[in-house]
């Protein structure tokens, strides 16, 4: 256990001759900057934490023991029973994938041995041991342990074996089978056994289709924002730039070092080589899993990509009752393992197909065939436009919080009206900020406040907008509370973790700490509640911490493990839907794909890692036609241009947000910082923005993207299905080509030959 807390302050003298004593330690010093001890020397052949070698030597299995075990239309898949190691075949083009890095770049590998052994090895295993006053967390693999394969046996589709480690003494049972065009690789959860260590994590396979870069046309995808590329390159020495990141983010309930990173909102990975590619989708136990993607001269001369599968994972242990929050001790339960099964499928992509494209049509194969996700059908042949509409927020009064009012139900209306009659006839409405202590009160429901129009003025507004046609929804936030509402209290309703601490957090520009609701009072909140929006004449719910963000939680009476509570986010969402008819998301992760109909703020870049080259837009490649989604208010962009070009390169809708009230009105406010969403100065913009979405966009709204690309530097080229392709040229200059020009800083539609 390694302390993290406070010691007592020493004595006046005692700190002189400390500070004495480190003044002449520093005089004498030489300081060096090191890297963490993983990526440590390893392209010099060396690893000076490592301990003395082990086991057996680092060594690929031979093609000559590999026989085959299954055969699907496409594929075959041949196994090594020694190893446990295997190969699939691909029968349309020849392409052979394998459980293993390329061989034949084996003997340039120049790392230290027990780096050679982790890409030999078809597990890798991170562990703790609790007999010891410190939990250091250390790695092992097969070779390393001169582990066993047993129990080797043929299952329908594949085959089934079990690792075992001797020195560590886990028993780790796996199974891998095929069928139509994937591989699937399988931990059995059920059958794993501890005896003398902690199991923390497994990665299977970890190495599938490692390559060398040596010249070649490739590329890692990450699902980093929208999606960003990793491409290939020259062997370099690239300590530091591993990407390793929690799917669907990170588990507050844990320590953890956070970053600025994009949280990852799709349990997908892919790797292009060449004219060969797959794409892994994390099918069970994903909420427990860690994507890791790491380039050529970083680990290995490989670039590889995997993911890692967690059945612990370290907090802080707290002193004492009432110690303040930095006051513990790292720790992990001995008494736990996370999860049930972890599936991975591997989808090997046919011929033409491999490229991040054809990796995010796989994906939204999937998503339809496996998750249920159903094809959109446009209602209108008008793209939907979304306004939001903020009724009122609070801030600090002299005495108590003062309400400020920002929009009434009436005031909406006139908004609707206007833009109605500035020509745009399809528009999605929803309405924030419009329960009791407004946009910043979470966990509020009805009625709505009386400053914004009360259940009266909002039957009004929805009865107005229902006339021509436009549905409305109330932004609601269940995941959070700091009101009391619907009966919460902190000491037993809140999300709670290891140590017995309640989550919070801070979403707030007033600082003040919000406690984290247990999604299972959450769902019960919300099924209390649906049958009053029903009667109100709503067409369904915004959410944002449901289906955005999900956290492990210990409440004696409402906690869920995280897989857990994704299902009982998932029955939010589908109880909202099937009653009153429809859900909007906010950040929202894919898992909540087949219950939202609309994502606002859909993330559309990359974090700018430094191993990154570019963005490119997976996600929204996979959901178009699936579902519609937004990027930020139209209002409120960072760069207006750009971010423009962006939207009609990405497919997305144009969406604002609105009040009635000036900027100067607002300023303090708790919960917001939107500085544009005065209405007047925004109503002539938003109509003419409109029609330029719509005249992109709108005959495209429901038709899947077929093609993505860019054709010179700085212009990139959208196609849908039915041959529409969209030209956005991002460049100062002018682009031409073939006796067609794109404007600088504009964009080109051409369909059936004719252009914009």
């Amino acid at each position: 256990m390694t302390w993290l807390g406070k010691i007592n302050k020493p004595s006046a003298i005692v700190t002189v001759l400390l500070l004495i004593a480190v003044a002449v330690l520093l005089a004498n010093a030489k300081f060096e900057f090191r890297t963490p001890p993983e990526a440590r020397n390893v392209m010099a052949g060396q690893d000076s934490s490592a301990p003395p070698q082990k086991g057996i030597q680092a060594q690929l299995p031979k093609d000559s023991d590999f026989k085959t075990v299954a055969e699907s239309d496409a594929l075959r898949l041949k196994m090594d029973a020694g190893t446990g190691h295997f190969i699939v075949e691909d029968k349309r083009n020849n392409n052979v994938f394998r459980s293993y890095p390329d061989p034949q770049y084996w003997a340039q590998e120049k790392i230290s041995e027990n780096w050679k052994k982790h890409l030999a090895s078809p597990l890798m295993v991170q562990y703790v041991d609790f007999s010891k006053s410190i939990l250091q967390a250390k790695e092992t693999n097969i070779p390393a342990e001169s582990g066993k394969v047993k129990d080797v046996r043929t299952i329908p589709g594949g085959f089934a074996l079990t690792y075992e480690f001797p020195e560590t003494g886990f028993t780790i049972p796996v199974e891998v089978k095929i069928d139509k065009d994937y591989v699937e690789t399988k931990v059995v959860r059920e059958g794993i056994k501890e005896t003398k260590m902690g199991l923390v994590w497994v990665r299977l396979f970890p190495f599938f289709g490692a390559e060398y870069s040596a010249g070649q046309d490739g590329y890692m995808l990450i699902p980093d924002g929208a999606g960003a590329l990793i491409r290939f390159k020259d062997n370099q020495l690239n300590v530091n730039k591993l990407y390793d990141e929690s799917v669907y983010g990170q588990d507050n309930t844990f320590a953890g070092l956070s970053n600025n990173r994009n949280k990852i909102i799709m349990p997908v990975f892919g790797m292009k080589t060449g004219s060969k590619g797959f794409l892994a989708v994390l099918q069970d136990g994903e909420e427990y899993a860690n994507i890791v993607a790491s380039p050529s001269g970083v680990l290995s001369g490989y670039n590889w990509i995997t993911s890692t599968m967690n059945f612990r994972s370290s907090f802080l242990q707290f002193t004492s009752r009432n110690s303040p929050d930095e006051w513990g001790f790292v720790d992990y339960n001995k008494n736990e393992l996370f999860g049930s099964d972890r599936v991975v499928r591997y989808y090997i992509l046919g011929s033409g197909q491999a490229d991040y494209v054809g990796m995010a049509q796989k994906y939204r194969d999937y998503l339809m065939s496996e998750k249920g996700v159903q094809r959109a059908s446009a209602k209108s042949a008008d793209l939907p436009m979304h306004v939001d509409i903020i009724g009122g927020d609070r801030e600090k009064g002299i005495v108590t919080d003062r309400y400020i009012p920002l929009t009434s139900t009436g005031e909406a209306t006139e908004m609707v009206h206007s833009l109605y009659d500035k020509g745009i006839r399809n528009m999605s409405l929803m309405f924030m900020g419009w329960q009791k202590g407004g946009y910043s009160s979470f966990g509020e429901s009805l009625p709505v406040d009386p400053q914004v129009g009360g259940d009266k003025g909002m039957k009004e507004f929805i009865a107005d907008a229902h006339g021509k046609g436009f549905p409305v929804y109330l932004d609601t936030e269940y995941g959070m509370n700091n009101t009391g509402a619907g009966g919460f209290d902190e000491k037993f309703h809140a999300v709670v973790n290891l140590a017995g601490r309640k989550l919070n957090l801070n979403p707030l520009y007033n600082n003040a700490r919000v406690p984290v609701t247990s999604d299972k009072f959450a769902a019960e909140m919300v099924s209390k509640q649906l049958a009053a929006y029903k009667e109100l004449g709503v067409d369904g719910l915004g959410v944002n911490r449901i289906g955005q963000r999900l956290f492990s939680d210990y409440n004696s009476s409402y906690g869920s493990h995280r897989d857990e509570a994704r299902d009982v986010q998932e029955s939010i969402l589908k109880n909202i839907k099937e009653t009153l008819g429809g859900v909007i998301g906010n950040k929202s992760s894919f898992y909540t794909l087949p219950e939202v109909n609309h994502i606002q703020n859909l993330v559309y870049d990359h974090s700018y890692d430094l191993f990154t080259d570019e963005a490119v837009p997976f996600a929204q490649i996979a959901a178009h036609g699936l579902i519609t989604y937004s990027s930020e208010y139209v209002n409120n962009r960072q760069e207006d241009i750009n971010d423009f070009l962006r939207d009609i390169e990405y497919g997305a809708t144009p969406s604002f947000v609105f009040t009635r009230a000036e900027t100067k009105e607002f300023v303090n406010a708790y919960g917001i910082r939107y500085y544009n969403t005065h209405f007047t100065d925004w109503a002539d913009m938003a109509a003419e923005q409109y029609k330029q979405y719509n005249e992109a966009l709108g005959d495209v709204q429901s038709q899947f993207i077929t093609g993505h690309r860019t054709i010179a530097p700085n212009v990139k080229e959208t196609t849908y299905e039915n041959g529409k392709r969209i030209i956005v040229n991002y460049g100062i200059e002018p682009y031409r080509s073939e006796g067609m020009e794109v404007p600088a800083q504009n964009f080109v539609v051409i369909q059936g030959g004719a252009g914009r």
